[in-house]
């Protein structure tokens, strides 16, 4: 105990002057040393799965003339994200139970996948449908069913989709191009966690700057070729859909109890403390960078 308190001492009084200051110039110096005189700006240069072309150090020089991004963020207010859970509707009675117990275990709402007209008032039983969130997901129409609180993704419904995740420019394109006077937007999040970020926070940019600010943006989780690896997807495509501002997500179940997806969910909410804050990832070098490169991107490919 003695040792930790004079290790802490030590620490509190460290003088950080101490360490020399660090700048791409003196980065790019230690890694033309380390390969041996290659040019790090070409040697460390890669692309990544939106197919940018990106550099292996960025520093406050690579974000000159982005201040756009920054006056964006910060007039934006934090806001409060919600928790869905995918419920799977084929077999009514046990729809209901499931949107029950996802609603009971702490979701905002559930998302009805492909429900029959003729069954929504057995899975809606005991749901108080003022204070859920109930979307549906379906392939046909669905007019003269009860109102709902929530997206309805279908032909003429309140909501845009699209399944395109392993290119995020061409996702945001495809979304730009469908959305009309819908209200939310459904896309597939990437399981690359600061691509998702930047993607999240280039698509709140662009809706804004086109007239949409008002869209919701749900992002989803889809499942991972492996059963293994869908937590580690969950919490790290989940936090990052989150973390560039999605207003709500819902995680995919591979093994075992879906309560393991929701409380993954749960935790991303009630541990960070990250909806206190409207730019979670703003000044992050990369990021800026990133999200400046997809904007421009985009914009690009709608002319």
């Amino acid at each position: 105990m003695k040792a930790s308190l004079q290790h802490y001492k030590d620490l509190k009084n460290l003088d950080l002057n101490i360490f020399p200051s660090v700048d791409k110039a003196y980065w790019l110096q230690l890694a033309e040393k380390q390969l041996k005189g290659a040019n790090p700006i070409e040697e460390l240069a890669w692309k990544n799965d939106a197919d940018i072309l990106l550099e292996g150090y960025y520093d406050s020089k690579d974000i000159t003339g982005l201040d756009y991004l920054e006056d964006f963020f910060s007039s934006i207010k934090p806001h409060q994200w919600k928790l869905y859970e995918s419920i799977d509707c084929s077999v009514p009675q046990h729809a209901n139970k499931s949107a029950l117990d996802a609603l009971m275990g702490g979701c905002d709402g559930v998302i009805l996948d492909k429900p029959d007209k003729k069954d929504l008032s057995t899975i809606l039983k005991d749901i108080n449908l003022d204070i859920c969130d109930i979307n549906i997901i379906a392939s046909t129409d669905l007019e003269g069913t009860p109102p709902i609180k929530g997206f309805l993704l279908n032909p003429g419904g309140t909501c845009v989709s699209s399944l395109e995740k392993k290119n995020p420019i061409n996702q945001l394109v495809d979304l730009l191009q469908k959305l009309t006077n819908q209200t939310h937007i459904y896309r597939e999040a990437h399981s690359d966690f600061f691509l998702e970020i930047a993607t999240v926070r280039a698509l709140r940019y662009l809706l804004e700057n086109k007239g949409f600010e008002n869209v919701h943006i749900h992002s989803h989780v889809s499942l991972h070729d492996l059963d293994d690896h869908q937590w580690f997807l969950n919490t790290t495509a989940g936090l990052a859909s989150i973390l560039g501002g999605s207003h709500s997500i819902d995680l995919s179940t591979a093994t075992g109890d879906s309560r393991i997806s929701r409380n993954t969910g749960n935790l991303i909410r009630e541990e960070s403390g990250i909806e206190n804050y409207s730019d979670q990832c703003g000044g992050s070098f990369y990021i800026e960078v990133l999200t400046d490169k997809i904007i421009k991107q985009v914009t690009e490919k709608l002319k």
